[in-house]
């Protein structure tokens, strides 16, 4: 007996791309890197003196963990996501890749975020110029990054959901 892979009807759910499986996962792996890296560092920061605050051994071990856990998670949740299609008997062949709207979102999420980043440090230059502990140069270029990092995944979540 064999089975035969079709093209999506007019009656089946709208199928996900992987450009935005990836934006979920980059989501995710954003908000419990960040939690895990402030869980961590600011019991530190309000028990010590700042400049004895350890800080950046734990934010590379973040910044590796985010890298792995986005490109794994993405691999992840393309590769379950053309199983699913199949699973259903839907040909996944086409049906996972972007196409000018997942452009369109991606550009409108990035602007966003480079807004963010880029208004940060101002904030960053400032401290510098008044010459502030690395402490808060670092973390405040962490933060920043990770305030541009949410803005971007849930403006473009919002574009996927909801449309522009």
């Amino acid at each position: 007996m064999t089975h035969e892979l079709r093209q999506p009807g007019d009656d089946d759910p709208v199928v996900m791309t992987a450009e935005e499986r990836s934006v979920w996962v980059y989501l995710a792996v954003v908000v419990i890197t960040s939690t895990a890296y402030f869980a961590v560092v600011i019991p530190r920061a309000v028990s010590q003196p700042i400049e004895d605050v350890s800080w950046i051994t734990p934010m590379l071990w973040v910044l590796g963990f985010s890298i792995a856990g986005t490109i794994v998670g993405s691999v992840v949740g393309s590769v379950s996501g053309a199983v699913g299609l199949a699973i259903r008997g839907i040909n996944p062949e086409g049906q996972l890749e972007g196409d000018q709207r997942d452009k369109d979102i991606r550009r409108m999420g990035d602007q966003r975020a480079a807004l963010a980043a880029s208004s940060a440090m101002f904030v960053v230059l400032v401290l510098a110029m008044i010459g502030a502990d690395l402490f808060w140069i670092g973390n405040t270029v962490f933060l920043a990054g990770t305030v541009g990092a949410l803005l971007e995944t849930i403006t473009k979540i919002r574009a996927y959901r909801r449309g522009f």
